[in-house]
């Protein structure tokens, strides 16, 4: 039976003269009266904890670098163009004053690069073949410094010379062309004329993606501003952040100097199938997680319901003494407290270190993965890292704070309509 007397110099109190530093000291024993069933209660919250805790900081690392690596190919963070371009992309739809937009905006604190591009649509021949496509015109040195897209380059150099292109290796079998050819590009100038180009191969890349490798191709930026005839003009201008995670932030702040007829998309608007997979995966997760820890607090409150049984006649016989119902309550929910301490604890441990392993080691991804996701936005890199926080580490242990208490009161709410004489009495 729980002791449940306490003493002080002035002689002996009543059972019902009781202090939270008291019952939290006779709950501590209890927990321990019946060692196999604490611990397997322990058992289930370390493993639920560690579970969702644990996991939940590996989720949210591989959406982060899955997101980076989608977006740092080509799209980039967050783009800057004409506010109808994004449903018309129209060759006249363009930024005016780029140069000017582009260092106000780069001087913003979260953004670290605003790359240029000019984006029209073209036709390609060599010989008798001809197929239509995409000309891009970039700023080849923002480009190779903060995006990956041309770390895929499989032949030749990017282009040096004015007349220089690159194009993909799709478009390159479809002209039976390679480094060195020429390739004449047909388009309209902005102002209705025709822009007519002799250019030379100068490389030839492999994205990965079939749509970038058969369409697009790429000229220095001056090229392409001259030939369609557009000045100090662009059709986007594509930020990479300093961290992807402030994308909302960096949007609003962008969205403050510019003029009404240009507008900022995040990532989730440049490339919505990335984020809505995302997305649905992530609440996928959660409702995973959530139902872990509902059956396993169901479980939780089985085990207090048949302590609180077992314990009948010793709650009866404090009963008798003298001791409140809701005394005997709150002792259980301090019991229950116990456990989740001693639970949570071991949980957080194993939590940080299997976390702090994945941050330096990482998760290695097979070879195999990449084919199956070949034609997307993205390749997966060789490892995933979790993102630590404390946030992902306590959020578990905190909702078993609750849920628990919740699971022990449910176990011994019984404890209120108790018969002192017949809870003596029960076997």
């Amino acid at each position: 039976m729980a002791e449940v007397l306490s003493h002080s110099d002035d002689g002996p109190r009543s059972v019902g003269s009781y202090s939270v530093g008291m019952l939290w000291m006779v709950a501590w024993r209890n927990i321990f009266r019946n060692k196999r069933r604490t611990w397997l209660t322990v058992t289930a919250i370390v493993f639920s904890c560690f579970l969702v805790s644990g996991l939940r900081s590996y989720q949210v690392g591989m959406y982060k670098q899955l997101a980076e690596i989608s977006t740092e190919q080509y799209p980039g963070h967050a783009d800057v163009i004409h506010v109808d371009y994004e449903n018309d992309q129209k060759l006249e739809q363009t930024i005016l004053g780029a140069t000017e937009l582009m260092r106000s905006i780069e001087e913003i604190p979260m953004v670290e690069v605003a790359a240029p591009r000019v984006m029209a649509t073209a036709l390609f021949s060599v010989d008798e073949r001809s197929f239509g496509g995409m000309l891009l015109g970039v700023d080849f040195a923002k480009e190779t410094d903060h995006f990956t897209f041309f770390n895929a380059l499989a032949e030749g150099v990017l282009p040096v010379d004015e007349n220089d292109v690159v194009v993909g290796e799709v478009m390159a079998r479809n002209l039976g062309i390679g480094v060195g050819d020429e390739i004449v590009v047909l388009g309209s100038q902005k102002e209705g004329g025709i822009a007519a180009l002799v250019l030379s191969v100068s490389g030839i890349f492999a994205s990965g993606n079939i749509q970038y490798d058969r369409a697009f191709t790429f000229v220095r930026l001056s090229t392409a501003q001259e030939e369609f005839g557009l000045g100090d003009e662009v059709h986007a201008l594509t930020l990479i952040l300093t961290d992807i995670d402030y994308v909302d932030q960096a949007v609003a702040m962008v969205s403050e100097v510019l003029p009404d007829d240009r507008v900022v998309r995040g990532w989730p608007d440049i490339v919505p199938e990335i984020y809505q997979g995302i997305q649905a995966d992530d609440i996928g997760g959660l409702a995973m997680m959530a139902l872990i820890m509902v059956l396993t607090l169901f479980s939780i409150a089985n085990t207090f319901s048949m302590m609180v049984f077992e314990r009948t006649r010793e709650f009866g016989m404090l009963l008798s003494l003298g001791m409140r119902p809701w005394a005997i309550v709150r002792q259980v929910q301090f019991e229950a407290m116990g456990i989740w301490l001693i639970g949570s604890v071991i949980a957080t441990v194993l939590n940080v270190g299997f976390t702090y392993l994945g941050v330096t080691v990482g998760v290695p991804i097979p070879a195999e993965v990449n084919e199956m996701v070949k034609g997307y936005y993205f390749v997966f890199p060789e490892r995933f890292y979790p993102a630590f926080s404390w946030g992902s580490v306590v959020a578990a242990p905190l909702i078993f704070l609750v849920g628990i208490q919740i699971a022990a009161f449910l176990g011994s709410i019984k404890i209120l309509w108790l018969e002192p004489v017949a809870a003596m009495r029960s076997d």
